[in-house]
């Protein structure tokens, strides 16, 4: 649920509706480049960190490597304009990461560290806010409640189609299939006045029985890395999946997601 909310819909669009598809092989190399092009609020990835092959490592290689069935794309005119990144038991990928996709990044991001080949400032700002502070940033999850999670992100090509709503309740779909009962996301936003905060503010006075679960830690990342002084903090949540459901068609009808 890291996915940037689209722009309310201003007017019908008359490029040709996008269709979604499972996700193929073929299609790594375009979701890893719109992984690196809508990073960090569309800033792109190397806003933070030059290294984009390692960067799309670490966000899209479980899904794409070890989980696919649980990943989706939306193609237009033959392109890839949006994908969902998905994982029915985050416990699982936790196990994956720790073996099969973290240690071998690491190592390759000490050597390039180490031997001079990252000359950027913002990279070195990072790689010691991932070290030191990361990993206390992150809020607690009860992964037995709420093991699934997604990765969804939509190039500007594909706004005004409805993409993220209609990849999410294809996720939802895929969940209820395996008897996974539970979700959770994360999003980082500004402190008190986040765009999702407040969208999910306004359904929850309507539907309160729908969050399950909330929480939040202030998060340095913005103000280490990119100087941003404003406080933002890293937010939780977690759904039943069928109430998750009923979220993004809500969301979806009301802000065209």
């Amino acid at each position: 649920m890291a996915a940037e909310p689209e722009p309310a819909r201003p007017a019908e669009s008359k490029t040709p509706r996008a269709a979604i598809r499972p996700y193929r092989p073929a299609d790594r190399e375009a979701v890893r480049e719109i992984c690196r092009r809508t990073a960090y609020r569309n800033l792109g990835y190397d806003a933070v960190f030059e290294d984009g092959e390692l960067f799309a490592d670490y966000w899209t290689r479980y899904y794409t490597d070890f989980e696919p069935e649980s990943a989706w794309v939306a193609e237009q005119d033959g392109r890839v304009v949006a994908y969902l990144l998905g994982c029915v038991d985050t416990r699982r990928h936790i196990r994956v990461m720790a073996r099969r996709v973290v240690p071998p990044i690491l190592a390759r991001v000490v050597w390039r560290w180490t031997s001079g080949q990252y000359r950027q400032p913002v990279t070195h700002r990072f790689l010691r806010w991932l070290v030191l502070k990361s990993w206390r940033e992150a809020p607690h999850i009860p992964l037995e409640t709420f093991p699934a999670h997604y990765h969804c992100n939509v190039v500007p090509e594909g706004y005004r189609q409805n993409l993220y709503t209609r990849l999410a309740l294809g996720f939802v779909d895929h969940l209820l299939r395996r008897g996974c009962q539970g979700i959770h996301g994360v999003i980082i936003e500004p402190k008190g006045r986040g765009v999702y905060q407040r969208m999910l503010e306004r359904v929850s006075r309507e539907h309160p029985e729908w969050f399950k679960f909330t929480s939040e830690k202030p998060t340095d990342f913005f103000r280490d890395v990119l100087g941003m002084p404003e406080p933002m903090v890293t937010r939780a949540y977690g759904f039943a999946v069928e109430d998750f459901r009923r979220l993004k068609e809500w969301m979806g009808e009301r802000y065209h997601l």
